[in-house]
């Protein structure tokens, strides 16, 4: 879960966001092409402008594209590493 992705104003920000991000590109794209500036390194640019804006909102909108949350063998997500039970045998135990 991202932050404040449950709020109720998260999805229609997160879609305007990606809506008006497209838009502002392909604005910029084309009046850079009209002034015969647009090389390489402002594709790149554009494209990591792009690649920094989109994803994260199109995660607000569809959560089913976050990777799952990794929990550790053993262990459930509300206990913390010192409060894992021990047992006999177990590597942190000392054999007497």
């Amino acid at each position: 879960m991202l932050p404040n992705s449950d709020k109720p104003w998260a999805k229609p920000l997160a879609s305007a966001v990606i809506v008006l991000t497209l838009v502002a590109l392909a604005l910029l794209a084309y009046i850079l092409r009209i002034h015969h500036m647009l090389h390489i390194s402002e594709v790149v640019g554009i494209f990591l402008l792009f690649l920094t804006i989109v994803p994260p909102n199109l995660a607000v909108l569809y959560p089913a594209i976050l990777p799952p949350k990794y929990t550790p063998r053993g262990r459930t997500p509300r206990q913390s590493p010192r409060q894992t039970p021990r047992t006999p045998g177990s590597a942190g135990s000392i054999a007497r």
